[in-house]
């Protein structure tokens, strides 16, 4: 779903968002922004940890290694630290 940035700054929850999220009337909340995504939380819930975050680059390195599971190019757990001497 998306929203579109007025000139007053001011951005409307859509309805349905705002339901899914659980916010109510009244409710205060609290903005989280890490690496140009804002989270937007009811204030006093726990935000979660946004510098958990993958990179374009780590989220890349992921997907390759998934593909490379999915076709069976895995390598054994007790080969990996052998070579790394662990």
């Amino acid at each position: 779903m998306t929203a579109t940035v007025k000139s007053k700054t001011l951005l409307t929850v859509p309805d349905a968002v705002r339901r899914r999220a659980g916010f109510k009337p009244g409710d205060q909340v609290q903005f989280k922004v890490s690496r140009g995504s804002v989270t937007i939380l009811p204030r006093g819930r726990a935000a979660p940890d946004l510098d958990d975050t993958l990179t374009t680059e780590e989220a890349k390195k992921v997907r390759h290694a998934m593909k490379q599971a999915r076709e069976g190019k895995v390598t054994a757990w007790s080969k990996v630290k052998h070579e790394l001497g662990l």
